[in-house]
């Protein structure tokens, strides 16, 4: 499958990352490379195969969730720096362009 440089552009923006010139080649090969071998997966017939949730065959064995000691919230949050009503308050980190 051929990709335009167009859709790159469209990639490049939904995904937030800056493409450079330089690169715009090796970047289309490399997706139409990945398209291919997913057309190639895709020929495969899945129709008796029984769907997996997880590739290896294992449970996850959780342990018994217990109540194992009175947490002292109050206590706690008279320690942090900024709190209101209960809760840490920390400073922003994600900024929007």
């Amino acid at each position: 499958m051929k990709i335009s440089e167009d859709t790159l552009k469209i990639i490049s923006q939904l995904s937030k990352l800056e493409i450079e010139d330089v690169m715009k080649d090796k970047i289309l090969k490399e997706l139409e490379s990945i398209l291919l071998m997913v057309d190639k997966m895709n020929e495969v017939d899945t129709s008796k195969i029984k769907p997996m949730s997880h590739p290896l065959n294992q449970a996850q064995n959780l342990r018994e969730d217990i109540i194992s000691e009175n947490i002292e919230r109050d206590k706690y949050i008279k320690n942090a720096p900024h709190s209101d009503n209960g809760y840490y308050l920390s400073p922003k980190v994600i900024e929007q362009k």
